[in-house]
């Protein structure tokens, strides 16, 4: 099921869970048109350069369930990553970015999954994004490089373009279903551990005597 945006001005928050998700990567990967394109559906060929943090809103139907997105981009450059980690606790989910024409942004990806690894919840989920898929004449990594890296760190992988919008959407949804699959699974096992509880407690209530 395709997820759905509606009309933020007519929203009273109202939601059945709220996910919030960072976009990490080295400075001018394409974070920030990413989010841009996801939230807006809009591109601009002209570098922007995130300073500190940027929070997007995107309300979803998944499943029938209400969703509230909250998706983080952050600040690239090094004199940022220190605020960058206060953020890190709050989230469930991370994409990490690499410019596909830049290897060194790829070769740091290392350097973020650590940084999550570190910090964030054990809980959290990720994702990788090979950005810039659409500049297929100054590519430097290649589709099976990123395969590969993803699957070393058992996250799932797909090459996007901010500018025609390949894969944004899919890769966003896919991470979102993934927490939800967790958040959902601890609800229910906390629903049965409720449940127990109250049969243990009627049945000791049964078995005591009367006078």
């Amino acid at each position: 099921m395709e997820p759905t945006i509606e009309d933020e001005s007519t929203i009273i928050e109202d939601y059945d869970e709220k996910i919030k998700i960072m976009l990490l990567g080295d400075s001018i990967v394409g974070k920030t048109s990413l989010l841009r394109k996801y939230i807006e559906n809009e591109f601009s060929p002209n570098f922007i350069n995130t300073v500190g943090f940027d929070i997007q809103i995107k309300f979803l139907n998944i499943n029938n369930k209400r969703i509230k997105l909250q998706i983080s981009d952050t600040a690239g450059q090094e004199r940022y990553r220190t605020i960058s980690k206060s953020f890190y606790n709050a989230s469930e989910g991370f994409i990490i970015v690499y410019d596909i024409t830049k290897r060194e942004s790829f070769v740091n990806v290392n350097n973020w999954v650590e940084q999550i690894k570190e910090i964030a919840p054990n809980y959290s989920k990720s994702i990788i994004f090979g950005n810039k898929c659409d500049l297929t004449e100054m590519r430097e990594i290649e589709i099976d490089e990123g395969k590969e890296l993803a699957n070393k760190f058992n996250f799932k992988f797909f090459e996007t373009s901010a500018k025609d919008g390949t894969n944004i959407n899919k890769g966003i949804e896919s991470l979102v279903k993934e927490i939800l699959g967790d958040i959902f699974s601890v609800k229910s096992s906390q629903k049965e551990t409720t449940v127990l509880k109250k049969k243990k407690h009627n049945k000791v209530k049964k078995s005591e005597p009367c006078c």
